[in-house]
């Protein structure tokens, strides 16, 4: 099957790199990357180039050298933890991709993505609650609403909510409404529950 050609017209291909690691991203200008906006370096010094690099690596919560009979595990293999992010083990806190949250102590309209945003709001709120700080209630709010802000191929991408219609599924269908707005820079998508919104997705500089 023939690959699409990148921009300047060079043909494509698709190839597997095994046992290697991604140690840096940087500009096109050495070896086989020369010619191209952005390169791969990987481990063995070997520079790929491209015109974009998307990373795509998955997460899997590392407690396999944690003792599983004193500490109490998720399904997913991350350690259970409670609304304060405090493990099974008095005194002992998770947050980030290591833990799993208790579905029962998030808001409606959040869920459990393990993302750098998460992760850092995760440590920030365990911190508070480590030290028996006041601000850890207001932090707590931030697991009443997911929400995420990237860049994605140059333009500004928020997520908030059940965006993807998380959780929703059980729903009737004719309880559900999508709303969509497109022009030529930017996309709004809303989706609405009974008349109240559930999560929203914008891509773009809209207002």
């Amino acid at each position: 099957e023939a690959f699409p050609k990148s921009k300047d017209g060079r043909e494509t291909s698709l190839r597997v790199v095994y046992n290697r690691k991604l140690v840096g991203v940087d500009e096109g200008t050495e070896g086989d990357s020369e010619g191209w906006p952005i390169s791969a370096v990987l481990s063995d010094g070997e520079r790929i180039g491209g015109d974009v690099i998307i990373s795509c690596i998955g997460v899997v919560p590392n407690t396999t050298w944690l003792p599983r009979d004193r500490f109490q595990m998720a399904p997913d293999g991350g350690l259970s933890v409670s609304a304060r992010l405090e493990t099974s083990v008095k005194d002992v806190y998770a947050a980030g991709d290591v833990c799993t949250l208790d579905e029962e102590n998030l808001g409606p309209q959040f869920f459990q993505i393990r993302l750098w945003s998460q992760a850092r709001m995760m440590a920030e709120f365990a911190a508070h609650c480590m030290t028996d700080s006041k601000e850890a209630e207001f932090l707590d709010l931030g697991f009443d609403l997911f929400t995420h802000v990237t860049h994605f191929f140059g333009s500004k991408v928020i997520l908030l909510g059940l965006y993807d219609g998380q959780r929703l599924a059980g729903e009737p269908e004719k309880d559900k409404v999508l709303y969509t707005r497109e022009t030529e820079d930017t996309f709004v998508r809303v989706l609405l529950l009974r008349g109240r919104m559930q999560g929203a997705v914008l891509v773009g500089e809209t207002e």
